[in-house]
């Protein structure tokens, strides 16, 4: 072979190594400091162009070929690989070569996000996320040839997916590319990106609603919050403040708690299962039910409280309440009834005087509640100086246990399972 022809077979097998090399720097980007500058293309897409061409210009550099040779090499190698874009000028800057690029044409892109088919609200939350997601992603392919799409279809989905996540977390966008007859067309859809809501736990709990009425509120969180299983945990977290209003519309609704007046507060914890605290309580009511059962003491018997309050604030700062408590023994079945005014000072302590039938006897009276899973203990004494008191734990929102001291009865002490209804 002669000189020449193998000269031209060496170039020749530069060139094919070097689009190799340009081609795979493309799809897994060199962690190396570029050496060449890229102009004319979208500002997104020139970092990888530039990873990319700085690896064939590493190479050129190292072989043979002289100044002019290595940059008319660099030029006919990103002619061949950067499909779309001709090579306008090439030139050395110092120790980095300068390629300025120029479409060989511009396509008319349009944009199409297609969301999700999604339950009510959750379709519109949706919405309101992507809005003017389609104009940002129009303007990234502003200028970009359609050819481009050959090899730049890996940095696209990477910079509509830099668009897409401060918008829509927890969410993977697909693109598709089709031609119409006004240029192309860009479809962006989404698909959710584990891991996911599974689950809605809620857990209504309430100082002033009885405990049966507060597990129908928790069908209401349930039926609410159910367009949210099976959704990204990341986008359910985004939309908390949403999820959270959305759970306390559908308390709000309820019959009991527009009847008692009752303010709602809702907390939603995003997670496979999510938790979902709400607090319903009453400024103007107060009710609760309850069973009782005695052991150890021969005078007590099993028992069916209520207790009905209407509270109100007769000063600045002060909660006080109106209230009646009726207990109906079951052996029996007679009533004492219970009539007083309490007041709370701090939260969880209240004292009161109440007015005690039969017998028409006053009680001063103290409460210390310490909520679910915590102490409590309640305090009665009489002006005939009986004492009457409780000191229990609470297990959960509806079964506690106390010791129950009681100074009228021959066994004063006894053990007390209470039961709220």
């Amino acid at each position: 072979m002669s000189p020449r022809g193998q000269r031209f077979k060496a170039v020749k097998h530069r060139m094919a190594g070097a689009v190799l090399l340009i081609a795979a720097a493309i799809v897994f980007p060199a962690l190396l400091e570029a050496s060449v500058t890229v102009e004319g293309p979208p500002t997104w897409l020139i970092p990888p162009m530039e990873r990319s061409a700085a690896s064939v210009w590493a190479e050129i550099k190292v072989s043979e070929a002289a100044g002019a040779e290595r940059l008319r090499l660099l030029s006919l190698v990103a002619g061949r690989v950067f499909a779309g874009y001709a090579v306008d000028d090439v030139f050395q800057r110092g120790e980095r070569a300068v390629l300025v690029l120029q479409p060989k044409d511009r396509a008319r892109w349009q944009v199409e996000v297609a969301p999700p088919h999604l339950s009510p609200p959750a379709d519109r939350w949706f919405q309101d996320n992507a809005s003017g997601l389609e104009g940002k992603i129009n303007e990234k392919l502003s200028g970009l040839p359609l050819e481009a799409l050959s090899w730049a279809d890996i940095p696209l989905k990477e910079e509509v997916e830099a668009l897409c996540a401060p918008l829509l977390p927890g969410w993977r966008p697909s693109l598709l590319v089709r031609l119409d007859k006004e240029g192309a067309v860009l479809r962006v859809s989404f698909a959710p990106r584990p891991p996911l809501v599974l689950a809605v736990v809620p857990r209504v709990s309430s100082g002033t609603l009885p405990v049966m009425l507060q597990s129908d509120l928790n069908e209401n969180i349930l039926r609410a919050l159910a367009p949210l299983v099976g959704l990204p945990i990341e986008w359910a977290d985004f939309n908390k403040k949403r999820v959270e209003a959305l759970a306390a519309d559908s308390l709000k609704q309820a019959r009991i708690v527009e009847n008692t007046r009752s303010r709602v507060r809702v907390a939603f914890n995003p997670g496979q299962l999510a938790a979902t605290e709400a607090e319903v309580e009453s400024p103007k009511y107060s009710l609760r039910a309850w069973v009782a059962a005695y052991a150890g003491s021969e005078a007590k018997y099993p028992e069916i409280g209520l207790h009905m309050g209407r509270k109100f604030l007769p000063f600045s700062g002060w909660e006080m309440e109106l209230y009646g408590e009726w207990l109906l023994a079951a052996n029996d079945l007679s009533l004492e009834s219970r009539w007083g005014v309490r007041w709370s000072p701090w939260k969880g302590v209240m004292a009161g005087v109440e007015q005690a039938f039969p017998g028409n006897e006053t009680w001063y009276r103290l409460w210390l509640e310490g909520g679910e899973r915590a102490p409590y203990l309640w305090w009665r004494v009489s002006e005939g100086g009986d004492h009457h008191l409780g000191a229990g734990y609470r297990i959960n929102r509806r079964v506690s246990l106390e010791i129950h001291y009681d100074g009228r009865d021959e066994d004063k002490l006894s053990l007390k399972a209470i039961s709220d209804l």
